[in-house]
């Protein structure tokens, strides 16, 4: 995942009326998978991504590209999920001013491959209210969701005839039935009323990865609680039958957010019927630091997503 803000003065001309500072904002990331809505998935998460940043309004540009052995219709059915996805984040008030979608064949892919770049620009009192980091040592950190959820419904669309062999058709749809929780406006919009001052999603990597990049990010170091984590039992039972990793599992629509008064900040989103919860605080040191009971581990650098081991990439 690629993130970036730009600063321009924009100044106006000689005699022309004064306009508000501008930010660019870009944001890409490539998404691997064989089902169908592999490209709607990765828009979410990338409309997430700018949203954090202030942008509601942006532009956006899909290279679909699949092996040589798939069907070509397999494009097709890539791009018109992806058109429904750009009506559903319309309703929910984020623009796609245009939307530009290519496809084609590339022999070296085992697996399907949807790069998505997003661009927009967000004003000076949008950006101060969500984007620039506020952070201070002391500060609570919120997990707003639950983590690796992103990474366990692209696993079911991947694998859902095995999984049918163990767990019951009522409990697939339960799970199915979690991925609206992947567009994550909602909790970023909250996140703005309440007045937090810094939202990150989780993304590649899983939590382990966002906590690595929020502590580089802020120059702060963290503690943080392991069993205050939230996660799904879903999730949970998910990981468990492909033996993967739920804290280094992409989890797109959940967010770290930092507040001053993490317990209060998180009452209110719990108020709008979002899942939020306090896990630690940022330090004024340089460790990162996970307390799970009376264990105590570091926070490694970010290796590579669970998720690929369910794909065979990376």
């Amino acid at each position: 995942m690629i993130r970036l803000e730009l600063d321009g003065d924009n100044r106006a001309g000689i005699g022309a009326e004064k306009q508000p500072e501008r930010t660019a904002c870009f944001s890409a990331g490539t998404y691997y998978g064989s089902m169908r809505d592999t490209g709607a998935y990765g828009l979410f998460v990338q409309a997430n991504e700018l949203a954090s940043m202030g942008v509601f309004k942006a532009s956006v540009e899909a290279q679909i590209s699949i092996p040589a052995d798939m069907d070509k219709s397999r494009i097709n059915s890539v791009r018109n999920h992806m058109k429904r996805a750009v009506k559903k984040l319309s309703e929910v008030g984020f623009v796609i001013e245009g939307i530009k979608m290519q496809g084609g064949v590339l022999s070296a892919l085992r697996v399907p491959a949807v790069r998505i770049m997003a661009a927009g620009t967000a004003d000076g009192k949008e950006r101060l209210g969500i984007a620039r980091p506020a952070a201070q040592a002391g500060r609570d950190i919120l997990l707003a969701g639950w983590i690796g959820l992103e990474g366990m419904l692209r696993i079911i669309g991947e694998r859902e005839h095995e999984l049918r062999e163990r767990f019951t058709p009522a409990f697939i749809r339960q799970m199915k039935a979690l991925d609206s929780e992947v567009c994550g406006l909602g909790k970023i919009r909250a996140a703005q009323e309440t007045g937090i001052s810094l939202v990150r999603q989780i993304t590649e990597g899983g939590i382990l990865a966002a906590l690595w990049r929020l502590s580089e990010e802020t120059r702060l170091g963290l503690s943080l609680d392991m069993k205050k984590i939230a996660i799904r039992q879903e999730t949970i039972e998910v990981c468990e039958h492909f033996r993967l990793n739920p804290y280094q599992l992409t989890s797109g629509g959940s967010f770290l957010m930092a507040a001053e008064h993490g317990e209060a900040a998180a009452e209110r989103l719990r108020q709008k019927g979002m899942a939020a919860v306090v896990i630690g605080q940022l330090t004024d040191s340089n460790d990162k630091v996970i307390h799970n009971g009376e264990d105590v581990r570091y926070i490694d650098r970010p290796g590579a997503d669970e998720l690929m081991k369910v794909f065979g990439v990376g």
